[in-house]
């Protein structure tokens, strides 16, 4: 068949359209062909994904010329921090980088422990111990997004047998932020070095930032105010709770005395919060340890007795005065006694009450010994204590309830329409008309579309068709059919035209 033939058609038919036309086919056909072109090159492109995010120009810079030898498409985002490459090569160009030592700079963990080295000595395997911890702990808190670097220095002293010589370990921990770091944040980074390194204590970590802010010592100050502020709320609601349990005893013993609503009781107690230890130490009669007894005896000339026998001595001397001869007895005693002691410890717990003070009202009019007679009561249901400068007042007076009777009467008050309604209601309520008429268009058009819908399945389309097209090929009922819709648009004349409307739209 010849092409020319199967040409000639379309040839007469562009011919025949206007010059606009024309044109516009052109520029309609060209769009799509660029349209294809450019899908094609989209699909065929390969997608790239980043290979290292938040680089520094230096180290940038070492990545893209190795890649060049490499000969690895890359492209440089985030104004030169993030390079990019074709996503199904991402693995790969990451080891094959990391094996060629391109990102040594950052620092190496432990895997300055994966080749054994022999000759090296204690101190090295220290400081690589050191170096491969600090490497550790500096990636692990740059991988916080509000960290964009870090540095960690620890001082790791060496054991010591002797206890004076021992020196506490410590860190210092430089941040560049990318943003503001809360305080739980700063808290969570101190415990991770506190956990890491052996013996580290939370005061011996130091944390700044490159503007020489001290965040840990605004850590430890915030911790402090907070802890004040968390032991001074303790307190109060321990106060106030052990008032209130005060209150409501007396209020539940003057109502059942005196009725509901005849007596108000309110309490003010002082509390000591301060700890106190008191150690006391008691002498006691010990046991014997030691004695030791001494005697002698002796007989002399002379009426004088042995020297050396005084009254502290316990043993006697008895002199024999016959003849001009002498002769006595001494015996000593010695006894070491153990004395014996007990101490004891005493830590009075917080929460003692120092003072009381208690204010009981009563509704009416009442007498001395009746006011007294409640204070009595009072003062022994709370445990009052003269000595320890505890006081109550009971006093009587009528109380003002004119508010709640004229409530009673008249029944709760009427609302009050505020001043911005009273200022405004115009226009409130004509925009409450305008929905309601809007609202009630749309019921109107929505019962409308229903009639019509109903009045076309009642009326079929093929008959009022037929009856516009009369033709040979009509079925016998057809002029009976025709007959009825004449007659349906003689009595509705406004439904059939919607119906036409509506076949025109379609």
């Amino acid at each position: 068949m010849d092409p020319r033939q199967i040409l000639a058609p379309v040839k007469e038919r562009w011919q025949a359209l206007p010059r606009p036309r024309q044109v516009l086919l052109v520029a309609a056909a060209a769009g799509l062909l660029a349209t294809v072109i450019y899908l094609a090159v989209l699909i065929t492109r390969p997608a790239y994904a980043p290979l290292f995010t938040d680089l520094e120009p230096a180290q940038a810079g070492k990545i893209a010329e190795e890649l060049k030898n490499m000969k690895v498409p890359y492209r440089l985002e985030d104004q030169g921090k993030t390079i990019a490459v074709p996503e199904d090569q991402v693995p790969s160009v990451r080891i094959e980088l990391a094996s060629k030592g391109v990102l040594a700079d950052t620092g190496a963990g432990w895997e300055l422990f994966d080749q054994q080295k022999f000759g090296v000595t204690d101190f090295e395997q220290q400081v690589n111990y050191q170096r491969a911890l600090q490497e550790e702990l500096r990636r692990t808190i740059t991988s916080l997004e509000e960290v964009e670097q870090a540095r960690v220095h620890l001082v790791l002293p060496r054991e010591s047998l002797f206890l004076d010589e021992q020196v506490e370990p410590s860190a210092s921990i430089a941040l560049k932020l990318k943003s503001e770091l809360k305080p739980e944040q700063v808290k969570g980074i101190m415990d991770l070095v506190v956990g890491s390194v052996q013996g580290l204590k939370p005061e011996n970590v130091h944390i700044i930032d490159m503007e020489g802010n001290v965040l840990s010592d605004e850590l430890a100050l915030s911790d402090e105010r907070a802890r004040l502020t968390r032991l001074s709320l303790d307190q109060y609601q321990v106060r106030r709770q052990y008032e209130k349990e005060l209150e409501t005893r007396i209020q539940q013993m003057l109502t059942r005395i005196l009725g509901p609503n005849k007596a108000v009781a309110m309490v003010t107690a002082d509390l000591d919060f301060d700890q106190r230890q008191t150690t006391t130490t008691t002498v006691q009669p010990g046991q014997v340890l030691s004695q030791q007894t001494v005697n002698e005896s002796g007989s002399g000339t002379g009426a004088v007795g042995p020297g050396g026998t005084d009254s502290s001595q316990t043993g006697s001397s008895i002199p024999a005065l016959t003849g001009g001869n002498s002769q006595y007895q001494k015996r000593q005693t010695t006894t070491n006694y153990q004395l014996g002691s007990q101490q004891q410890t005493l830590v009075a717990a917080p929460g003692t009450l120092r003072r009381l003070s208690v204010a009981v009202v009563l509704n009416g009019n009442y007498s001395a010994p009746q006011l007294q007679q409640v204070q009595d009561m009072v003062a022994a249901a709370v445990g009052l204590q003269q000595n320890r400068g505890d006081q109550i007042n009971v006093s009587a007076m009528p109380f003002d309830t004119s508010y709640l009777d004229q409530f009673r009467e008249e029944g709760p008050p009427a609302p009050v329409m505020p001043a911005v309604l009273k200022k405004y209601w115009p226009a409130a309520a004509g925009a409450a008309g305008l929905g309601l008429l809007l609202l009630l268009i749309l019921f109107i058009r929505r019962r409308r579309r229903r009639y019509v819908e109903e009045m076309e399945e009642e009326v079929p389309q093929a008959p009022v068709a037929a009856a516009y097209e009369p033709g040979p090929e009509q079925p016998a009922e057809q002029p009976g059919r025709t007959q009825r819709i004449r007659e349906m648009a003689r009595e509705r004349p406004a439904e059939v035209a919607e119906i036409l409307k509506l076949w025109l739209k379609e």
